[in-house]
């Protein structure tokens, strides 16, 4: 049964308690000096930063993942996803950082990366678990010391009310999943659809496996036993420019247990798992997915909301039809009976199914309501 989520009700009030960063108490200077000692007292960190880099350029996770020398499947996913992940962002990271006029946040940028190597080269190398680990408590002892060069302190004075779009689903799995508005790429899966629709047409295997799914899977878990989001998950995932009042800091990161915005970002991590399940799916058990994806596109006029609803199992919210839900789900009134009982209409429309058996995708029948309705008589 789907948790019944009673600020859907009174969605348009449904709002993030954000700081405008311009009057946050602290201004982060995107172009500052760095002194000389700074360099001198971590010269062997940027010497070492190069080998990790190198490792990275060499290394194959595919073939690591499938050795399985790892212990933790669902760390590994986690692992592989943030490998992965590094690779959209390594290489201007380090085109910025050998210019010969390199600026102040090019270090900056440079150093988050070698953390983030550091930090999953633990997993990869467990053998060399202890000199990771103090590597990583180097680098994040250069980032806060790094603070103190890039930030100007002072008193806030604005807090600004972030009202969410009225563009509300539920999740397969039954998180509250808002879709946002001018296409935000960290929260709207029209981005992910896109990049699937392109690797399917161009024969990449960036769906082969259910790795993606499982790393976003893995993802909210972690948030759910942390109980909160860091500055950099909200920035990825809702890319505001105002943002929460960080109340305290954990391992130097800043984190903020403010329900709204946890609720908002395992909503949208959810979602692209539940997504990415779906057409993983596809790729695996069907014989042809390009043929596949040419059905959906015909069949849902390309349009990401019917999708949502048809491919993927999600309940949309209807924007424009008070307390109306629209559903693929074939048992619905098991699955929203709490909607049902507290007045919502629901809207049943046929899903699009993948026939392991006969590796496609087909309709689910259109009479299936009449004929559900004859066999309650």
């Amino acid at each position: 049964m789907v948790r019944y989520y009673k600020e859907l009700e009174h969605r348009l009030n449904y709002y993030l308690p954000l700081v405008d960063i311009e009057d946050n108490g602290k201004k982060v200077l995107f172009n500052y000096e760095i002194p000389f000692l700074f360099i001198e007292k971590y010269a062997n960190l940027f010497k070492n930063g190069e080998s990790l880099i190198n490792i990275y350029k060499n290394f194959n996770i595919d073939e690591w993942f499938k050795k399985k020398i790892y212990i933790d499947y669902e760390n590994a996913c986690s692992v592989s996803s943030e490998f992965e992940s590094i690779e959209e962002e390594i290489y201007w990271i380090l085109d910025e950082y050998k210019k010969i006029d390199f600026s102040s946040k090019a270090i900056e940028n440079y150093l988050y990366l070698i953390k983030r190597l550091s930090f999953i080269y633990i997993d990869l190398f467990p053998k060399n678990k202890e000199y990771y680990t103090s590597l990583n408590k180097t680098i994040i002892e250069a980032i806060n010391e790094l603070k103190k060069y890039m930030t100007i302190q002072y008193e806030p004075d604005k807090k600004d009310n972030v009202y969410q779009p009225d563009a509300w689903y539920i999740t397969p799995n039954g998180y509250l999943y808002n879709a946002g508005k001018y296409g935000h790429k960290g929260r709207d899966l029209s981005f992910n659809y896109n990049r699937i629709k392109y690797s399917i047409n161009y024969n990449e295997n960036i769906l082969e496996t259910h790795n993606t799914s499982d790393g976003y899977l893995n993802m909210s878990k972690k948030i759910k036993e942390k109980g909160y989001i860091t500055a950099g998950q909200f920035k990825t995932f809702l890319n505001y420019i105002s943002q929460p009042v960080y109340l305290e800091y954990i391992n130097g990161i800043p984190v903020t247990r403010e329900r709204h915005i946890i609720e908002l970002i395992l909503g949208i991590i959810n979602a692209k798992a539940c997504f990415y399940r779906f057409f993983e799916d596809l790729y695996i058990y069907t014989e042809s997915p390009q043929n596949e994806i040419d059905k959906i596109i015909d069949w849902t006029n390309d349009d990401i909301g019917d999708v949502l609803v048809r491919c993927c199992g999600f309940h949309k919210i209807e924007s424009m039809q008070e307390k109306t839900i629209t559903t693929s789900c074939i048992n619905y009134e098991k699955e929203l009976e709490e909607y049902i009982k507290n007045g919502w209409n629901v809207v049943f429309i046929p899903p699009f199914i993948i026939d392991k058996d006969n590796h496609c995708l087909k309709q689910y029948p259109e009479d299936f309501l009449v004929i559900k309705r004859l066999l309650k008589k």
